[in-house]
């Protein structure tokens, strides 16, 4: 029996309280591959993460939720539209680890979503912008933390979506996961292909593919924002994540597969971030459909065809949007889609179906 690549083995580095079960699994999707014509497709399960239904939300909350606990403080602070799947797995987090968590949420009170609610039976306190606008969290944010701190808390505040450096180094982690799952099973990746809502899970990407020597090409299908607008977060995300690698030492110990992917374009974000960090690491395709939160003809028709051909659930407004994008692309080797979880999404809208 010939083993396996040896696992990465990595100095200390950030702080980190384990959340998820890692490394979750990367599966084959003939049947799906088969029907797009796209060849070769693996899906990489982190809707598997096995945290609250967390998805992809578990990697960076490890991060987030250890930098709090080293900060001193006593809340966790963070927003988001009312189906945020972030927030709720925020408030099992703080839950996790004894602490409160304050949500500020966009518009006015109402019946809660599946996410809101698991998030209040977990213990958040929720407070509202009252206004639709997302952009409305941005400003609530740091007045409950300005608060909470005048009345003797210990607030740490966490953008929408957990969009940080420090966040963002739970998918550079994964990136290197992915490459000892393709290096062990022998697979030759060429595209990795992402929903992005905050970006924080491609920035991570980028800058674990980067270490990586460019493995593979990236594609990011925005399904919050344009893509331009999203292109030049991500990269300095990415940028400020190799930073806080930098500083771990885990560059000099990460694993290296140098081979560089190019020919797909859609994009040239302005600005090349930090790092080393440029355009070319990434690919923006624009997968809002009819806006953010909104489910697209095409999506809901992929997320029909990924559960009759390999039952898979995607969720209508992430993942559904962003698979359908994969017969956009061409290129060599397999493609992996990342499946970012949206259980709770998916499980409302089969519900709102069948009533």
């Amino acid at each position: 029996m010939t083993a396996g690549p040896a696992r990465t083995r990595l100095p200390a580095g950030p702080a980190r309280i384990r959340l998820a079960a890692l490394p979750t699994p990367l599966t084959g999707a003939p049947r799906l591959a088969a029907e797009l014509g796209i060849g070769a497709l693996y899906v990489k399960r982190d809707d598997l993460t096995g945290f609250a239904f967390a998805g992809n939300k578990a990697r960076p909350l490890e991060f987030l939720l250890a930098a709090a606990i080293a900060d001193g403080a006593d809340t966790l602070v963070t927003g988001g539209a009312a189906g945020s799947n972030f927030c709720a797995a925020t408030a099992a987090a703080a839950l996790r680890a004894g602490l409160r968590c304050e949500l500020v949420i966009a518009g006015n009170p109402g019946a809660p979503g599946p996410a809101l609610a698991l998030a209040m039976s977990w213990g958040a306190t929720v407070r509202w912008t009252g206004a639709p606008e997302r952009e409305s969290v941005d400003a609530g944010l740091p007045e409950a933390a300005a608060e909470l701190a005048a009345a003797g808390r210990r607030p740490y505040l966490i953008p929408r979506g957990g969009a940080t450096a420090i966040g963002a180094v739970g998918y550079a982690l994964a990136a290197a996961e992915l490459h000892e799952q393709l290096e062990a099973q022998g697979i030759d990746a060429g595209r990795v292909v992402v929903a992005v809502g905050s970006g924080g899970t491609l920035a991570g990407l980028v800058a674990g593919n980067v270490l990586l020597g460019r493995a593979w090409a990236l594609v990011g299908g925005s399904v919050s924002r344009p893509p331009e607008q999203v292109a030049a977060r991500v990269l300095t995300l990415a940028g400020e994540c190799l930073g806080v690698i930098d500083q771990s030492g885990w560059r000099a110990a990460w694993p290296t597969r140098a081979l560089a992917r190019t020919g797909l374009t859609e994009i040239a974000p302005a600005g090349t971030g930090t790092a080393g960090i440029g355009p070319e690491d990434v690919v923006l395709a624009d997968a809002r459909g009819p806006g953010h939160g909104l489910a697209s003809a095409e999506g809901t028709a992929m997320a029909e065809r990924a559960m009759r051909t390999e039952g898979l659930m995607v969720d209508p407004v992430y993942t559904a949007k962003t698979l359908a994008l994969l017969p956009r692309y061409e290129g060599s080797g397999a493609v992996v889609f990342w499946h970012t979880g949206g259980q709770l999404d998916t499980v409302a809208l089969a519900a709102e179906v069948r009533g």
